[in-house]
């Protein structure tokens, strides 16, 4: 093997694992901060409450009766 290409090939290794434990990093700070957790309650709640839009829009895109009470059983406990 030439010492270019594996000089290239050792860089792209690097490469794409310095991306993967930034963004592992990243993740593991915005959970520690509650972010994700408060982000996901805050979307539950407002498909809770706008529940009738949701449904109505799920049926216009084509969603089946199964399938929104599968996604109303998920948000609405029921």
């Amino acid at each position: 093997m030439s010492p270019f290409l594996f000089l290239t090939l050792v860089s792209a290794v690097v490469c794409v694992v310095g991306i993967l434990v930034i963004g592992r990093a990243r993740r593991a700070a915005r959970a520690l901060d509650g972010e994700e957790v408060a982000s996901r309650a805050g979307t539950q709640r407002f498909l809770a409450e706008n529940w009738s839009m949701v449904e109505q829009t799920a049926r216009e895109t084509g969603m089946s009766d199964e399938e929104i009470a599968q996604v109303r059983s998920k948000l609405l406990g029921l």
